[in-house]
């Protein structure tokens, strides 16, 4: 049985839990990664960040691109570095992907690689932009995302940083699995656990561990591996309950610019759903740690 090729699309660099699917993902036999573009601010650091922890697992091969770092309608300062970026190490080679941008990137890899599976952990810009140019190509891929909240009228961040993106991209997806705030808040590490993944005599663990101490001392948020139940999902659908709908994001509103809307009719006792569209309903915490220990080192 052959390996299910993946393409990540990340911010690493702030929250802790890019790098933490990243590492699952690069540790994971049944996975193969056959690209990684980085999305949101300054997104040549977040590659070179990228590309540093690659090197750690001698899987420098992996191609790396920059993407977008602007948002679609939204504009911001470019430069804002990434939370963690003070862990790179000095004088590296710069070895991303320049010859396309993270668009392009995507459109590249989904034609070399027609069963692909995109994983999207960070803001939908790249992938937005990847549908403008080419629907009828991307409509057909496979995605899953960690985005939204379903349960409430929360705009989360991965939306709110480029609701545009998000738009486009759950309007026009005709297979998309949407991992939400309101489950994957549930991914949570206990310190205690954490000391314990971060094995002390792990050189890999412990270049990990300054990354996520430089999120402690900067952001005081507990370690919560949102992006990781992506990967967790991918080596097993049952740590999560999916369920079947439609969904569209709101671009208005004083409070609910960003939040996640449905397009069915409430009124309606039994709705029928045509659209391949799955969002979580929940997920198994302790099935969840299980996995992560397994794969993650």
């Amino acid at each position: 049985m052959s390996n299910k090729k993946i393409l990540i699309d990340t911010d690493l660099g702030d929250d802790i839990d890019d790098s933490a699917a990243l590492i699952m993902a690069l540790n994971a036999p049944e996975l193969e990664i056959v690209g990684i573009s980085t999305v949101y601010l300054d997104t040549v650091k977040r590659a070179e960040m990228v590309l540093e922890l690659c090197s750690k697992y001698d899987r420098e091969t992996i191609p790396v691109c920059a993407g977008f770092g602007c948002p679609i309608i939204e504009r911001f300062n470019l430069n804002t570095p990434p939370i963690q970026y003070e862990i790179l190490e000095k004088d590296r080679k710069n070895q991303i992907v320049s010859d396309c941008d993270g668009a392009d990137f995507i459109l590249q890899k989904v034609k070399e690689h027609p069963d692909l599976t995109i994983v999207e952990m960070g803001c939908m810009t790249n992938l937005a932009i990847a549908f403008y140019r080419e629907p009828e190509l991307m409509k057909k891929v496979p995605i899953l995302a960690m985005g939204g909240t379903f349960s409430s009228s929360f705009p989360e961040w991965n939306i709110k940083c480029d609701p545009e993106a998000a738009r486009i991209v759950m309007d026009f997806a005709e297979h998309l699995q949407m991992f939400g705030l309101d489950v994957t808040k549930y991914c949570q590490i206990p310190d205690t656990l954490m000391e314990t993944l971060c094995a002390k005599d792990s050189e890999r663990m412990q270049y990990y561990k300054k990354g996520i101490q430089l999120f402690r001392k900067k952001m005081g948020y507990a370690y919560t591996f949102h992006d990781v139940l992506l990967i967790a999902y991918l080596l097993d659908p049952t740590v999560a309950e999916m369920e079947q709908n439609d969904f569209s994001i709101e671009l208005s509103g004083t409070h609910t610019r960003g939040s996640v809307i449905f397009k069915t009719n409430a009124y309606d006792l039994h709705t029928t759903v045509q659209k391949d569209f799955y969002f979580a309903k929940s997920m198994d915490v302790e099935k969840f740690r299980s996995i992560v220990q397994r794969y993650f080192l």
